[in-house]
C-alpha cells in the first residue's frame, strides 16, 4: 500500500481524485494536514432522508472551512471545525455564488450555503480540493457571526 501525502495528492489531484472515486485509493492511503480557514474540503456529511422511512445517509459533499481555530462558533470546542456546505443548487435562499472557480477544485457553477455553519469532526474530512478567496470568506464569516449575535437568545 502506498501512502500519499496531502501535498502529493493535491499536486496530482485530478488523477488521484479519479482513482479515489473509482475506489482504487482508499481514504486511509492519504495523509492530511489539518484543514485551514478558506480551504474547500470533501467531507462525509450526514443527510436526513425523509420518505416512507426516516433515516440518515452519509454523503460526500464540498465544505468551505470558516473556523479552523475552534473559537468563533463554539467556545472551548477544541476538536471540531465549522464550515459551510457548497451546492450546485441555484435558489435564492441564503446562497452566495462562487464567481471564480479558479483554485476551488469545483468544476461547475456552485453556491455557498450561508444559512448556518455546520460542525465538522476531524473524522469527517476526506480530502482538500481547493481554496477560496480568504477576504471573501472573512466577510462571510463576519456576516454569519453578526446574524447569530442578533438572533441569539436573551434573558
Amino acid at each position: 500500500m502506498e501512502i500519499f501525502s496531502q501535498k502529493e495528492f493535491n499536486l496530482k489531484q485530478v488523477e488521484y481524485f479519479e482513482l479515489f472515486n473509482q475506489n482504487m485509493i482508499e481514504e486511509e492511503q492519504i495523509t492530511y494536514e489539518k484543514p485551514k480557514f478558506g480551504e474547500i474540503w470533501i467531507c462525509k456529511i450526514p443527510v436526513l432522508i425523509v420518505g416512507e422511512e426516516v433515516f440518515f445517509k452519509t454523503m460526500k459533499r464540498p465544505v468551505l472551512i470558516i473556523d479552523d481555530t475552534h473559537e468563533n462558533f463554539m467556545k472551548n470546542d477544541t476538536k471540531n471545525y465549522y464550515g459551510l456546505k457548497i451546492t450546485s443548487q441555484k435558489d435564492s435562499y441564503q446562497r452566495i455564488k462562487i464567481e471564480n472557480l479558479t483554485n476551488t477544485g469545483l468544476y461547475k457553477e456552485s453556491f455557498i450555503r450561508i444559512e448556518l455553519p455546520i460542525k465538522i469532526e476531524q473524522e469527517q474530512f476526506l480530502y482538500r480540493i481547493g481554496i477560496y478567496d480568504k477576504e471573501k470568506v472573512e466577510k462571510i464569516k463576519k456576516k454569519i457571526l453578526k446574524k447569530l449575535k442578533e438572533d441569539s437568545w436573551t434573558e
